[in-house]
């Protein structure tokens, strides 16, 4: 069908593959399965979107897999769930096309405080982003209901409508636009604001001192620029923002491992991304932080790497264990196999592990996996 409309094809199999294919030939759009052989889709998407020389790339998902929230805010532009008929298939394939043929991308600013505005327009405007400033919720309206927008920056306190009442009526009027929302706010939000503000919004930054970067991060990524056409500073903010890692800070990783070699890099690979690791040299050590962690008011672990061929406890009987306890049933354990064979990896799905990862370990994959796992 993709011939058909007058595409090139590259076929991949797997998740490594696709990640490996994006990166060596740089496609003019990806069309990506989640329930693939080797890891979820989740992890090429995330690659795909790490990578300076990728993240432009328009990803569109099509899946029987319900996991569309998370794809939708890692930047994919869309999700079909399957099956999916031969119209609907020519019609995003048509969209993946005109959105090729694009250039100017336009952003709506939604803010109250003029000064505010301006200088979010100099962060965002450049030769190929064009970028609408209104004051209220009523103009953001008129502004929705006359023109097409790529994205969306929106502050929370606004004269006439809160912002959050704001994304509700415009998730009910269907005459007017609904692009992708970048909630961009000053004031902290209570775990109720932001749960609501999570049915609408790609993403909810909260203004601070690093908050500028963050925020160009977003919009580039829902607007699908390419990196290197930036002009210098905003390539600089960019990879700033790409260093840092929302989904890992101050994240807890319970490293069940008994090589210290193994153990020394993993934690030399997570720490600089603001994880803290526990260490537990086999599966008996391993239940017994657990249940220190259940004991205690302290900071629970909130995803686990777990080792298979360790003494005394194996990596296999240890996560049988685990889930035994329903405390720990939805906790994320990422097996680490020595093996390769399509055996090792089906027992370690099948003792309870999330997903697997073959030593030698490739860092990308590895910090990949963990932050598609983690507990959003």
């Amino acid at each position: 069908m993709a011939h058909e409309v007058g595409f090139s094809c590259l076929i991949a199999g797997t998740a490594d593959e696709g990640a490996l294919l994006a990166r060596q030939y740089l496609p003019q759009a990806v069309i990506l399965d989640m329930h693939l052989p080797d890891h979820t889709g989740l992890s090429v998407l995330d690659r795909i979107k790490r990578d300076a020389r990728t993240r432009h790339i328009p990803v569109h998902i099509v899946s029987a897999d319900h996991d569309d929230h998370a794809a939708l805010a890692s930047g994919a532009v869309g999700y079909l769930f399957k099956p999916v008929s031969r119209d609907t298939l020519v019609d995003m394939l048509e969209g993946l096309e005109a959105r090729m043929a694009q250039r100017l991308r336009r952003v709506l600013v939604v803010e109250d405080d003029a000064q505010q505005a301006q200088a979010i327009h100099h962060l965002l405007a450049s030769r190929d982003v064009e970028t609408v400033e209104v004051h209220s919720a009523a103009e953001c309206l008129d502004s929705l209901g006359a023109e097409t927008y790529d994205c969306m920056v929106l502050d929370l306190n606004l004269p006439d409508m809160s912002g959050l009442d704001l994304l509700e009526r415009l998730s009910h009027d269907e005459s007017v636009g609904f692009p992708p929302v970048i909630v961009y706010t000053g004031r902290d939000l209570s775990a109720e604001e932001e749960m609501r503000l999570r049915r609408y919004s790609k993403s909810i930054i909260v203004k601070g001192a690093k908050s500028p970067e963050r925020l160009l991060d977003e919009v580039t990524l829902f607007l699908h620029q390419v990196v290197s056409d930036l002009p210098a500073e905003k390539q600089q903010l960019l990879a700033r923002s790409l260093g840092r890692d929302q989904a890992l800070e101050g994240r807890q990783v319970l490293v069940v491992e008994d090589d210290i070699r193994n153990v020394y890099a993993l934690t030399s690979v997570l720490e600089p991304h603001g994880v803290s690791v526990r260490i537990a040299r086999n599966g008996i050590e391993a239940l017994g932080e657990l249940a220190r962690v259940a004991d205690s008011d302290g900071s629970a672990v909130d995803l686990i790497l777990m080792d298979v061929m360790m003494p005394e406890m194996d990596g296999l009987t240890c996560m049988r264990e685990i889930r035994k306890d329903a405390q720990w049933s939805r906790l994320p354990i990422i097996a680490l196999t020595a093996k390769a064979t399509e055996r090792d990896h089906r027992e370690c799905l099948e003792a309870g592990a999330n997903d697997y990862l073959s030593k030698p370990l490739d860092v990308d994959k590895l910090l990949s996996l963990v932050r598609v796992w983690m507990p959003r």
